[in-house]
């Protein structure tokens, strides 16, 4: 037999081969939401379900449920200690916190058909651009990374500020027992957060079961508060990639002249509108918790910032200090999210002009006109009627020092 005669093909081979060739990109597409899955697992959910079907749903409500019911302790503290500043904006800074991830994640659950959608949208935009232009594939890479990183450092900073949480009854004790400031009752015990109980808690019988609920109320707060967060960052990063690959298309686009010049750059145009579109159905979908994560974070920091600049330097503070900070993390990387999505978008029109246009046909500069004025309006995320940006961010951070120092006056 002539050895140019070919093998008579085997199907099941030739599955297992695109299977195999398949693999690396699906191992990289399972890298860009790694800390989003761990995250809504905590949490019994799984992300890739648009339906509750494939959820634990017992410990979805054995992790939901510490928290409601930690809210009814936290309101009777706020109306007991309405007269004590410092009491009240401790209380008030855990209430408000607890108050936000409620709202957030309640929200993603009412709306989580179309966040898992929008997944499956994102990916599947982003996919195609790759089978079309492999150069994409390198964008696509360093948007997942960003995101990565950043929801990992993320999850870390909210992660510490709940350690700090639940130390600070003891680190409070230690620190009577050092300065000797223990009573004839003995050691007063006391708990992560401010709360009004009917029963005694300096009975360790009492005691032990309640601190218990405070902590399973901040690991709740935490892990609820991650899952709604860093899927925003999800989104965000992979729509400027979106726009990336639309402007680096931009700039490649050959001229060809004829016909095949402007469905090229039909293309690239409909690439860009699609970013757009997703852009705004993300802008639409988090006004809400963009308006009370900028508003109640903005209380919170005022009421924590004066808890630490009232208990500075003792250690007690180190608690507040991890809390303020985590806060005015959440705040920035929003208003970076809001930042980079508005540059992305409008950097488009630099695509436009970086591009070889003046060899371009007339019928498709004229289509480079109406792209190039609409590149001039960015998407924008806003909460009503504020926009998520740096400028906000500073202008939120510098009107809670000024809230501190009235606060202060007030409790001197």
């Amino acid at each position: 037999m002539s050895d140019d005669v070919q093998e008579p093909s085997n199907p099941t081979k030739e599955r297992e081969q695109r299977r195999e060739q398949e693999r690396p990109r699906q191992e990289k597409q399972n890298q860009s939401l790694r800390v989003q899955i761990l995250v809504y697992r905590c949490m019994g959910i799984d992300l890739w379900s648009p339906t509750s079907s494939n959820d634990r749903q017992l410990l979805t409500f054995v992790t939901m449920a510490p928290l409601f019911l930690f809210m009814v302790p936290m309101f009777l503290a706020a109306r007991e200690y309405i007269t004590q500043v410092s009491l009240l904006s401790d209380t008030l800074g855990s209430t408000f916190a607890s108050m936000l991830t409620l709202v957030k994640f309640l929200l993603f659950c009412y709306y989580r058909k179309q966040f898992v959608g929008l997944i499956y949208r994102i990916r599947g935009i982003l996919d195609r651009e790759i089978s079309v232009w492999p150069d994409a594939q390198g964008i696509v890479d360093e948007e997942n990374q960003s995101d990565q990183m950043l929801s990992l450092t993320y999850t870390r900073c909210f992660g510490l500020a709940g350690v700090f949480a639940a130390i600070k009854p003891f680190v409070a004790i230690v620190v009577s027992l050092i300065r000797g400031s223990v009573g004839e009752s003995g050691i007063h015990l006391e708990l992560p957060h401010n709360g009004v109980y009917p029963w005694d808690l300096q009975v360790v019988w009492w005691y032990v079961p309640t601190y218990l609920w405070n902590v399973m109320a901040s690991y709740s707060a935490v892990t609820m508060a991650l899952c709604v967060d860093t899927l925003l960052f999800f989104f965000t990063y992979n729509v400027c990639a979106i726009f990336k690959i639309a402007k680096h298309r931009m700039i490649h686009l050959p001229a060809v002249g004829g016909r095949e010049e402007l469905e090229s750059l039909v293309q690239v145009l409909l690439l860009h509108q699609k970013g757009l579109q997703i852009a705004d159905h993300i802008a639409d979908q988090y006004r809400p918790l963009i308006f009370l994560q900028f508003f109640l974070s903005a209380l919170q920091i005022c009421f924590i910032g004066f808890q630490v600049a009232d208990l500075f330097p003792k250690p007690q503070s180190l608690y507040f200090i991890a809390f303020v900070g985590s806060l005015l993390i959440a705040l920035f990387i929003y208003s970076k999210c809001g930042e980079n999505i508005k540059s992305a978008s409008q950097d488009f029109g630099n695509g436009l002009y970086e591009s070889a246009w003046t060899d371009f046909t007339p019928s498709t500069k004229r289509a480079l006109l109406i792209a190039a004025m609409r590149a001039q309006r960015p998407c924008q995320m806003k909460g009503y009627f504020f926009e998520a940006s740096m400028a906000t961010f500073s202008t939120i951070v510098r009107s809670a020092m000024s809230y501190i120092m009235m606060l202060r006056s007030f409790n001197a």
